[in-house]
């Protein structure tokens, strides 16, 4: 891939589109967020437990304030993973398919309802169970996040037509207007949204899919958490990711019968969390938070040590 082309096509998107002072995509280091000296700590021996969803319990609705405060609760410094989509009326909601009806009571596509109509539905819990809990705002869950000390990984989900940066930007806006900036990750996929994106929030966290340490090209290496997947173990790539000081996250989460988690657990015993953490991996995304955390008390009580701004 061209390197420079790239980069100035993001620079012209950002100026073109208003964003009145976004600062320059960067090809040198400068200082990240504050939320970097966190992670730089947590790096040195310690580990970071990311619970897709939010949810630690099959009682619980995924993208639900009760599964942010019951994490966030059970989690110290969980990372608490949000779905966020925006609505007809253009306001932020937690939602992680198009469509309401795996989730809730409703019925249609997010996109083509109201706030006040996503609103009249109520939230199913993971195992199908209906509760009285409507879809929570962005707003709402930044704040509940906030409460339990939690940090909010947010998922940017485009409806058609809709870009990522797009929704980034009104993300970007509510994080700010929360005063969440310092307990934020914004998750991106490709090479040229993490650039955009990052150029839009200097002071925020970003999750990157990246392949190799090239990847971080124009990007702030303390400002990035490296997502590298979850198919495959891959302990020469996290080595070298590690060495140029930028964080490690792998997922064992998936498709249920296939994803790691259940891998693990398949013999009863999950010591391959520690494993991965004894390979380089940072950040562990799971479906079964509690189970991460059954083994990796020592490493969760060396992150503690690390001082967060709040």
């Amino acid at each position: 891939m061209t390197r420079i082309p790239a980069a100035a096509a993001v620079i012209l998107m950002l100026s073109t589109a208003g964003c009145v002072g976004a600062p320059p995509v960067r090809s040198t280091p400068v200082a990240g967020p504050a939320l970097a000296a966190y992670f730089d700590c947590v790096r040195d021996g310690g580990v970071a437990i990311s619970a897709h969803r939010a949810v630690s319990a099959m009682d619980q609705p995924e993208n639900s304030i009760a599964a942010i405060e019951a994490t966030g609760q059970a989690i110290p410094n969980a990372i608490l993973e949000l779905d966020v989509v925006l609505t007809k009326d253009r306001q932020l909601v937690l939602m992680h398919d198009e469509t309401m009806e795996r989730t809730t009571t409703g019925r249609g596509r997010v996109a083509d309802l109201t706030l006040a109509q996503v609103r009249q539905a109520r939230l199913k819990a993971s195992n199908g169970a209906p509760t009285r809990a409507a879809p929570p705002t962005l707003g709402e869950a930044l704040d509940a996040a906030g409460r339990v000390g939690g940090i909010a990984s947010i998922d940017l989900k485009p409806a058609d037509g809709e870009t990522t940066v797009d929704l980034a930007r009104a993300v970007i806006d509510q994080v700010r207007r929360s005063r969440a900036s310092n307990r934020v990750i914004l998750i991106t996929y490709n090479e040229a949204d993490a650039r955009a994106v990052a150029a839009m929030a200097p002071e925020m966290m970003i999750s990157a899919g990246l392949s190799g340490v090239d990847d971080l090209q124009g990007l702030n290496a303390p400002q990035i958490l490296a997502w590298t997947g979850t198919r495959e173990e891959r302990p020469a790539l996290w080595r070298a990711l590690r060495e140029a000081g930028v964080e490690v996250q792998f997922g064992t989460l998936g498709r249920e019968g296939v994803r790691r988690d259940d891998l693990y657990a398949a013999d009863g015993d999950v010591s391959e969390y520690r494993d991965l953490t004894r390979q380089g991996v940072t950040v562990i995304a799971t479906d079964t938070p509690l189970a991460v955390k059954s083994v990796l008390g020592v490493e969760l009580a060396k992150a503690a040590t690390c001082e967060r701004v709040r």
